[in-house]
């Protein structure tokens, strides 16, 4: 299993949202010791912010992720090196 730690330098792939269900869906793609497919699935989605405005210029790739438990949700923080800073709060997640 990866760490959130590994998802430095990874490339974001995807992020896909099941309004009905409230499900998020994250895709990387790591390179640790070989290329791998990794997605962070979370539940219980109540609050989404995807700018991409490239502040700090082009990159598809990611600087950090954070998850933070809060009184009644989750925050989950992913920082691209781009700049941009895509934000859910959620009830759970899970590296897949």
């Amino acid at each position: 299993m990866i760490s959130l730690k590994e998802l430095h330098d990874a490339t974001l792939t995807g992020l896909e949202v099941d309004w009905a269900s409230g499900e998020l869906r994250l895709s990387f793609k790591v390179s640790i010791r070989e290329l791998t497919n990794v997605r962070l699935l979370a539940h219980g989605l109540t609050l989404l912010t995807c700018p991409r405005g490239f502040p700090w210029g082009r990159s598809a790739s990611v600087n950090s992720v954070v998850v933070e438990q809060r009184e009644k949700t989750i925050r989950l923080a992913v920082e691209m090196q781009s700049g941009d800073l895509i934000e859910a709060n959620v009830e759970d997640v899970a590296i897949e």
